[in-house]
């Protein structure tokens, strides 16, 4: 998958939309209301989908 900072993510079969806020120390990060609430590894991205 390939992550573009400031685009919209999901986890599959979850609702919260989540922003792509880039990488750092090897994990994505991902914000859920202005706050990071989420890393994942490059191994877990299969797991998630891009939002509109």
């Amino acid at each position: 998958m390939n992550l573009k900072i400031g685009h919209k993510y999901k986890w599959k079969h979850e609702p919260q939309i989540l922003i792509y806020v880039g990488k750092k120390n090897g994990w994505h990060q991902f914000t859920l209301n202005g706050s990071v609430w989420c890393e994942v590894l490059d191994s877990d991205l299969h797991m998630m989908e891009q939002s509109q």
